[in-house]
């Protein structure tokens, strides 16, 4: 009972903390972006470290990332359209991607 009763206050405690510590108004939390940018397929370009990608397509489609400290590029296949793709990636490359729509999240 004892167990019960300490656990129980200390998921309130800790769930009152949680909400203590939200961020005031006008500053956004470390998973929200703050700048979005349509990207161009470019095997060459490199662009500034991304918090996310948002696929911007009407069907499936592919892409291909290079993502940041990687030196070799990845590929992935059937991504649906509205996918919000928690990457940091610093290229979109062109060979590989038939994603038209690629939205850059910073």
């Amino acid at each position: 009972m004892l167990r019960r009763t300490l656990l129980a206050g200390l998921g309130a405690f800790f769930a009152s903390q949680a909400l203590a510590q939200a961020p005031p108004a006008g500053v956004a939390t470390f998973n929200q972006a703050l700048q979005a940018r349509l990207l161009t397929k470019s095997d060459s370009t490199v662009f500034p470290v991304t918090r996310g990608l948002f696929i911007g397509d009407a069907t499936a489609c592919n892409i291909a990332v290079r993502f940041k400290g990687d030196t070799a590029a990845v590929t992935f296949t059937n991504v649906q359209s509205g996918a919000l793709l928690p990457f940091s990636v610093t290229k979109l490359m062109s060979t590989n991607t038939t994603c038209a729509a690629v939205v850059a999240l910073y």
